[in-house]
């Protein structure tokens, strides 16, 4: 199968075909071989799957809860016996939704000096993600297993063990599955460009 069905699932006209051969060199550096819900199989035989962390204020806690916070995060993370990872991706924010909602009221409004004001808002906000001034962080925690018999199994119930105890320190966690992976993948890559929420994976799956 040539990569780009690999990737498309579409066959690949000889243009296509020859440019991506071209590109084969940058592909091998990769080490996904597939992704499948939310494994990622390896080359090098292992199997990964990734947990989002939603982010945390400090900020917003107590002297005394900041303290209780960390006493738990490092009771319930220090019983595990497995190597993981703690991965912190940055991006320009993403700004559509104000955007939207200022593109409606603009909308909406039929005073003139309003229109203005909106506008020279909208133009303002745009030049937030181009800029790069303006960011957000995204975490994440890398998990992986040995591609064995069960291995599947038992990735995912490491991620469950995981799951349930950021939980019982009262963070929101989710599994990342075949969508967000590419997206982490991306955001790795090229972050300025993934703050695009819609991006069209298909497109850009870092694999061959």
């Amino acid at each position: 199968m040539s990569i780009i069905n690999l990737i498309t699932g579409k066959k690949a006209d000889a243009a296509t075909q020859a440019q991506l051969e071209k590109n084969l060199t940058a592909n091998e550096l990769i080490n996904v071989r597939d992704i499948e819900g939310s494994i990622v199989y390896t080359k090098d035989d292992k199997l990964y799957s990734y947990v989002n962390i939603m982010p945390l204020s400090l900020e917003l806690l107590s002297e005394e809860e900041r303290i209780l916070k960390a006493r738990q995060f490092t009771a319930e993370f220090s019983a595990i016996p497995r190597t993981f990872k703690f991965l912190t991706m940055s991006r320009p924010v993403d700004v559509s939704f104000m955007l939207d909602n200022l593109a409606d009221v603009n909308g909406k409004t039929q005073n003139l000096k309003r229109k203005e004001m909106i506008r020279n808002k909208m133009a303002e906000i745009n030049r937030f993600p181009m800029s790069g001034d303006t960011l957000e962080h995204n975490f994440f925690m890398a998990i992986w297993v040995q591609n064995k018999k069960d291995g599947q199994k038992e990735l995912l119930k490491f991620a469950a063990d995981v799951i349930s105890r950021f939980k019982s320190c009262g963070i929101e966690v989710s599994l990342c599955q075949k969508e967000d992976i590419i997206r982490l993948f991306n955001l790795f890559a090229n972050p300025n460009y993934v703050h695009l929420e819609d991006v069209d994976i298909e497109e850009h799956v870092p694999f061959c």
